[in-house]
């Protein structure tokens, strides 16, 4: 991956702990990160993981074709897709920054995770 699109990962990142930050102060969320091994952390892993699927469903909703349906739906609100999309990102990264998982840790994760997805593909898995 180039330089420019780890940057935009990290600044992704970087954008969600500033507004973490903001509802940390304003007592609307717990400081950041959470101990994953305990209760209440996996409490708050586990909303926020339900939250990001919401944002998921909100955005399949959008699209209308189902496979029982006679008619094609070409009146896709792409924006309001795109939007969804972006809220359930907001959430993933959330969650990394909750679960002590940096941009960087994420990124190496779904560089290893990629590779061997693509080695059982050209394995005929």
């Amino acid at each position: 991956m180039s330089e420019e699109k780890n940057d935009k990962l990290e600044d992704v990142f970087n954008r969600q702990a500033e507004l973490m930050d903001l509802l940390i102060m304003g007592d609307k969320l717990p400081e950041a990160p959470v101990d994953i091994t305990s209760k209440p952390g996996q409490r708050l892993i586990k909303e926020l993981i339900w939250a990001m699927v919401e944002e998921m469903a909100e955005a399949s909703f959008i699209l209308k074709n189902r496979s029982h349906r006679f008619t094609d739906h070409t009146d896709v609100d792409f924006a309001h897709f795109k939007e969804e999309l972006a809220d359930a990102l907001s959430y993933f990264v959330e969650i990394c920054l909750y679960a002590g998982i940096s941009a960087d840790e994420i990124y190496e994760e779904y560089c290893r995770k990629n590779a061997i997805v693509k080695k059982r593909v050209k394995d005929g898995y």
